[in-house]
């Protein structure tokens, strides 16, 4: 079993990481199964003090300290901590700047940053995987982000980096942030092995449809972090494959699958790393006691929404199938073409086709060659009987680019506000660089359709 490192980064970072700990720390804890418990600590704590307390396998920066401090004092009445050895701060923001976290902050920083790095990875025997936590809007987040992607790249030259990438209210969280976001995923591009997108504006409306009726109109950014951090669990928590003997009805687990593994699995070409997740059910703590569901419900439900591009099981078009399930003569229905997915079942009953059949069907897949990789666990989540869990690299992943890059060239054509970047050294030509990237991006994903 090989560990991850978690690098939790700005603000958004350290929020999410402290919810995402809380979760795998949890999951771990309260399984009835050891070896699932076992391999959960493995993966994520890498030492356990004399009092009984794990150490999370995690780097907390941001340079403006009061969020590293709270998440640090919550550790008081929880069993598990972040090493202190282990957090980097400094007086005064990024102010929203890419280029301050990343050209300024990435280089007065670095040796703290590298020192900070090395900490947690000496505790850990083996790595083979880290996720690095940020956001896209801000400059600590996204700048200094990027930064420490390469950083880990340089001190964990054998682990393959995953970067679970916020991105902003299409609305706006700052005045720059489209900018911020070109430069960040035409950063990552170049030095991540997967980015996994979470959308704020689509955990808010799931969020809300989970709240009473007199709370939905104030959805917090803890509410939404939860469901963040539980669809990401459930994909990273420990799975295996299993197989089934012929003429038998057991079915038996086998191999336990690496974080590696599936970074391999789900991105077969360099030009397609945006991945997103999906889980299924999601319901509140209030009615969780009532949901009942089958593994051929939670199948059909969870790939009807990969196929219509939604992390939410309402509303779905049900007409919109692969082409070998219509009826009709007119076979030319558009999906969410997928080039891969990796989907995990957790629950008491380990199932085999009632889940694999729906997500086997090769015409969701480009050329019609299906990749889909299966993770099992007898473990329940988050005290649900079953559950299904799906990341995804899919046509649809990169739907929101071509309206970012419009409207980011539009303003840098203006020049609008980009003397805030030149005043750290961040130019036209890098400003043009990143847009080229982020175009081919869009171009490649724009051609994985089906037809």
């Amino acid at each position: 079993m090989s560990g991850t490192v978690v690098v939790q980064v700005g603000q958004c970072g350290n929020q999410l990481g402290n919810s995402l700990f809380d979760r795998l720390f949890n999951e771990a804890d309260c399984s009835r199964n050891k070896e699932f418990s076992l391999s959960s600590f493995k993966r994520f704590f890498s030492t356990k003090t004399e009092d009984g307390v794990h150490i999370a396998n995690a780097v907390l920066v941001d340079m403006e300290s009061k969020v590293i401090s709270k998440v640090i004092a919550q550790q008081r009445t929880r069993k598990w901590h972040y090493n202190p050895r282990a957090c980097v701060s400094a007086k005064q923001g990024s102010g929203n700047n890419w280029a301050n976290g990343y050209c300024n902050y990435g280089s007065t920083m670095e040796a703290e940053l590298v020192d900070a790095v090395k900490v947690i990875a000496d505790q850990i025997c083996s790595i083979s995987t880290v996720l690095v936590l940020m956001s896209s809007a801000g400059g600590t987040g996204s700048g200094l982000g990027c930064k420490i992607t390469e950083i880990v790249r340089n001190v964990i030259p054998g682990a393959l980096v995953i970067n679970q990438v916020v991105l902003p209210f299409t609305h706006g969280e700052v005045a720059v942030q489209s900018y911020n976001l070109v430069l960040t995923l035409s950063s990552l591009y170049q030095n991540s092995d997967s980015i996994i997108l979470s959308h704020n504006e689509e955990y808010q409306t799931l969020a809300r449809r989970l709240l009473p009726a007199r709370s939905r109109d104030s959805v917090s950014f803890s509410e939404i972090n939860s469901l963040m951090s539980a669809h990401l669990a459930g994909v990273l928590l420990p799975s295996s494959t299993v197989y089934k003997e012929e003429g038998k009805e057991e079915v038996i687990t086998s191999e336990l699958i690496e974080l590696d593994q599936v970074v391999e699995h789900m991105v077969p070409h360099p030009g397609y790393k945006l991945l997103t997740s999906r889980m299924m059910p999601v319901v509140s703590e209030y009615s969780r006691d009532f949901t009942n569901t089958s593994w051929d419900m939670l199948g059909k439900y969870s790939r009807q929404m990969l196929l219509q591009d939604s992390i939410l099981d309402e509303k779905l078009i049900w007409s919109i199938k692969p082409r070998s399930e219509l009826q009709t003569a007119n076979k030319n229905v558009s999906i969410n073409t997928c080039i891969s997915n990796f989907v995990v079942c957790r629950g008491s009953r380990t199932p085999v086709s009632e889940v694999e059949d729906k997500f086997s069907v090769s015409d969701i897949y480009k050329k019609g060659k299906s990749r889909c990789k299966f993770g099992y666990s007898p473990s329940t989540f988050d005290k649900l009987d079953k559950s299904v869990f799906v990341l995804s690299n899919a046509e649809k992943n990169g739907e929101f680019l071509e309206q970012l890059l419009q409207k980011s060239w539009t303003k840098f054509q203006a020049k609008a506000f980009l003397y805030q970047y030149e005043n750290y050294g961040l130019d036209a030509i890098w400003f043009n660089e990143s847009f080229n990237i982020l175009q081919k991006v869009d171009q490649d994903y724009r051609s994985i359709s089906y037809f």
